[in-house]
């Protein structure tokens, strides 16, 4: 049941009239369609009810078809389509964009049905404030978290005047936290919204490889609510039997049946298509895979998606993700036993079904793809095959996570140490009154252990040998200073979360993380895998409880918060559990 009222009769074709809009080939065709026959009934030797009855069954169809064109299947928001065939061309008095802070958090939280509710809900409540009789456009993309207003009569004041109100209510009344913008233009709202993010809540990062653990995300299934195959095609079959009734000469039957069928083939090459990359949506990937016999089947998933948006824009990930989906058709065609469906819930995940190929000969394609795609693109990408979705997305977290399969070996043999600065004691007090007072905003916990990870020694064989080398290494190092601002929420799997509190990269932080992966290789144990440029050194402040970890709001958060300390020494620690240290050795710098 639409929370807003569905397009009605010939409503989509009037609504295009008054609005004077440049209608594009998709939005021509799936008029023209309805529209021939409708003329077609008319001139068919019947009687004047007999048309009016076949004209009632039509209307039915095309506002079903409009309805599955249209709105997006979750929150029931105009979806990409509709702002593409109302607005093309159309001048724009002001626009918004609603973004909720970190969805996969919420789904991880409170549940997949839960967070479809509430984003169900408050596209209720914005639809009720911006209606489309207004000339208001609700819009929502697949897979987005975001959602925009295009209005052809409010200016970006009196947008913004309307949704302060439920931005401020949302801390009480709703699940989610979402900020938003207004502007002339899009990138005017991006802005703007990036800006309230920035103030009230800590930029939200994600990390595939943390100390002891790896972010591997439950695979979020498709709708179940969607409309069948059968339900879609059963006022088709209705509509061709009363023709079949009407025993019309053999030629006009075949020529009125063909029409009928001409126009349900349209209607469901639109419907089952995501808007903006071209691949099936998840309405198509319930009508084409429910039943089928796969013989293989494979999950693509975008890295950094939510990070990728703030840095390029969300115009140029945009870009990207079409680029990615062609390349994608190109090597795996329909013509070959292949389908490729883009997620209605995470817009950075593609799946690629085969009912010809073996699981072996999938992967073999798709490692070959991913070679020739490095670098290539905004974002990088991992990938994973299966029998099934849950068999491709365990495969395609374990080829993200391999490192983290020999973190645990390690780990539970006693042979992961870490390096770790940690502030003098004058310094101490000032870095844990910080993080007193952010857990007390965050209604999380301070923690009381506060150390810079400076990196990892892991499999380590000869204790005894490694630790001769880092004494002789610190005995060269003299004094430094680490300054310490912007807090960031940092989300991992199956933890609570937590809030890290960043350092800057100076010079001397980024040769000793270096000097001390090259100490680890040369003696053939691992290190941390990542390049010093994409390391993030910060200190842990605060952790997160678990059913709040999606709602910090503070209006200091847009400060930053810089402290410096002074590192003389470094500690080599051993990791004994899952979240438990034991201290190995200290080794004091040359003064």
């Amino acid at each position: 049941m639409m929370y807003t009222k569905p397009l009605k009769g010939n409503t989509l074709e009037t609504l295009v009239g008054a609005l004077s809009l440049k209608m594009d080939n998709e939005l021509k065709i799936f008029l023209q369609s309805f529209r021939e026959l409708e003329n077609l009934f008319q001139a068919l030797p019947i009687t004047e009810p007999q048309v009016q009855h076949l004209k009632v069954i039509l209307s039915g169809i095309q506002r079903n078809a409009q309805n599955l064109a249209l709105y997006d299947t979750i929150t029931h928001a105009l979806n990409a389509r509709a702002g593409k065939w109302f607005l093309s061309g159309q001048p724009l008095t002001g626009i918004a964009k609603i973004d909720i802070y970190d969805l996969r958090q919420a789904n991880k939280v409170y549940g997949v049905s839960a967070v479809d509710l509430e984003l169900h809900d408050l596209a209720h409540q914005v639809l009720a404030i911006f209606p489309l009789e207004q000339g208001d456009f609700l819009q929502r993309a697949a897979g987005s978290d975001e959602f925009r207003i295009f209005s052809l009569r409010k200016t970006p004041q009196q947008i913004r005047a309307l949704l302060t109100k439920p931005f401020v209510d949302q801390e009480t009344n709703s699940l989610l936290t979402w900020d938003f913008g207004v502007g002339l233009t899009e990138t005017e709202a991006e802005n703007e919204l990036q800006k309230q993010r920035r103030t009230y809540r800590p930029l939200v990062l994600r990390q595939t490889i943390l100390e002891s653990h790896a972010e591997i995300p439950a695979r979020i299934g498709q709708s179940n609510s969607a409309q069948s195959w059968d339900e879609f095609n059963e006022p088709y079959e209705r509509l061709l039997n009363e023709i079949y009734k009407l025993r019309l000469p053999a030629t006009l039957e075949q020529q009125t049946v063909e029409q009928v069928r001409i126009t349900r083939t349209i209607v469901e090459n639109i419907a089952t298509r995501d808007t903006l990359t071209g691949a099936f949506n998840g309405l198509g990937a319930r009508w084409y895979i429910d039943h089928k016999n796969l013989q293989s089947l494979a999950l693509t998933d975008m890295l950094n998606m939510h990070e990728g948006n703030t840095r390029y824009g969300g115009a140029a990930i945009d870009q990207d993700l079409k680029r990615f989906s062609n390349m994608l058709v190109k090597h795996f065609p329909k013509a070959e036993g292949f389908l490729l469906f883009r997620s209605e819930r995470a817009g950075d995940e593609f799946m690629i079904t085969s009912t010809k190929r073996t699981i072996p000969e999938l992967e073999s394609r798709l490692r070959t793809v991913w070679e020739q795609d490095l670098r290539r693109g905004l974002l990088a990408w991992n990938f994973g095959t299966g029998i099934n979705e849950d068999a491709a997305h365990a495969d395609l977290y374990q080829n993200r996570v391999k490192e983290s399969e020999i973190l645990e070996v390690s780990m539970l043999s006693g042979q992961s140490t870490f390096i770790v600065l940690r502030p003098e004691s004058e310094d101490y007090a000032g870095l844990f009154q910080l993080s007193e007072q952010t857990a007390r905003v965050a209604d999380g916990a301070p923690i009381l252990d506060l150390h810079l990870t400076v990196q990892a020694i892991r499999n380590v064989h000869d204790f005894a040998a490694l630790q001769k080398r880092l004494e002789e290494y610190c005995r060269n190092l003299r004094p430094f200073e680490v300054t310490v601002r912007n807090i960031i929420r940092m989300n991992v799997n199956n933890q609570p979360g937590r809030l890290w509190l960043l350092a800057e990269k100076n010079t001397a932080l980024e040769t000793m993380y270096n000097d001390l992966g090259a100490i680890a290789r040369e003696l053939g144990y691992e290190s941390y895998p990542y390049k010093s440029q994409n390391w993030l050194p910060h200190v842990k402040i605060v952790d997160l409880p678990e059913d709040r970890s999606t709602r910090i709001k503070d209006p200091t958060f847009g400060i930053p918060r810089q402290t410096t300390f002074t590192v003389r020494r470094c500690e080599w620690t051993v990791q004994t559990g899952a979240e438990h240290w034991d201290l190995l050795h200290q080794f004091p710098f040359s003064e």
